[in-house]
């Protein structure tokens, strides 16, 4: 495969463009979109011909490139091009051989920092490109807990460049508790995954405080090149510091929570606890009572109920009375 970084820079683009569903993408669009992406790239114009376009597109088709099932549909007398898979990706191919040397000797390299404690991530990225690119016969030996049909996955990409080159966001969205989408621009800051989904988190110009926007609600978005980047005034570890999950309540502060567990559950809560703040007050043969410095938001209430009658909150009272509503509320839906 071509190694030119504007050939790479062409294929993404063109496979953004045959991957788009909602859009029907002529020879002058594809010149257009590929050029500016170059452009964003590089800092400088890019003048795409057609020629090139269409070497692309068979370099994309054959087998020395990705198969691509590149299709040409008329529409009148002009013509258009996307994939006749519609859920193929550039992304979802497997790698050439050459390519899967380089990420075992890469994986052999990170290897070596096995152990320390700011590399233990590295077993478990190791595995999953392992599997992912079958680099390995793992066969059915491991699965990860991924969320494969959530939207927007393919968004990643493109927004964590875009944060990198610090671009504001001009966003259209739409959140799970609107029947109206939204437009406004967006400053973004970092991605963060959460229980099998992606937020983008970041400044609203119309917000004080920032904002979380679920990847999978986001509808569109574009770049806006005149207006003036603000940089975030808070680091994410000092952000998420009093969080569990990733929402913040602005009319909420972290208060000391303490939590009566049950002896059948405090093994699991003790070998991965509840928040980093996790210290325990109490421990008797029975039950275990900890403490959390946290902010009650979304996903810690979520959280506490998922464990039903092996935990209790026991202060402050505010958060007792508001798990006791929540379980009222439940139990009325099945009385």
């Amino acid at each position: 495969m071509a190694t030119n970084k504007h050939a790479i820079i062409r294929y993404e683009a063109l496979d953004r463009c045959f991957s788009n569903k909602g859009r029907k993408f002529f020879i002058d669009d594809l010149i257009t979109y590929v050029s500016a992406a170059i452009e964003e790239y590089s800092g400088s114009k890019a003048s795409i011909s057609r020629r090139q376009i269409f070497k692309d597109m068979d370099f994309m088709r054959s087998e020395a490139g990705f198969r691509a099932p590149i299709e040409s549909y008329k529409e009148g007398k002009k013509t258009y091009y996307r994939y006749s898979d519609r859920s193929y990706s550039l992304a979802m191919q497997q790698i050439n051989p050459v390519e899967a040397d380089l990420l075992k000797t890469t994986l052999d390299m990170l290897g070596r920092f096995k152990g320390l404690p700011q590399f233990d991530f590295v077993q478990e990225l190791a595995l999953k490109l392992k599997k992912s690119f079958q680099l390995e016969d793992l066969g059915d030996c491991i699965f990860f807990d991924q969320n494969e049909y959530l939207k927007n996955l393919h968004l990643l990409g493109d927004l964590l460049k875009i944060i990198q080159d610090k671009r504001v966001l001009y966003v259209r969205y739409q959140s799970f508790n609107q029947n109206r989408e939204k437009s406004f621009l967006f400053h973004p800051y970092f991605l963060k995954q959460y229980n099998k989904r992606w937020f983008l988190f970041g400044q609203r110009e119309d917000f004080e405080n920032w904002s979380s926007l679920a990847l999978d609600r986001i509808i569109d978005f574009s770049v806006e090149y005149d207006e003036v980047y603000k940089p975030a005034n808070i680091h994410p570890d000092d952000y998420f510091e009093d969080l569990i999950g990733v929402s913040k309540p602005t009319e909420l502060t972290a208060q000391l929570v303490r939590i009566k567990i049950n002896k059948s559950l405090w093994p699991y809560i003790d070998s991965k606890p509840l928040h980093p703040s996790q210290k325990i007050l109490e421990k008797k043969e029975d039950y275990t009572i900890i403490q959390l410095d946290v902010i009650p938001n979304y996903e810690f209430y979520a959280q506490i109920l998922s464990f039903g009658q092996a935990i209790e909150v026991i202060a402050p009272e505010s958060v007792r009375l508001a798990i006791k509503e929540k379980l009222i509320a439940m139990l009325d839906r099945y009385s």
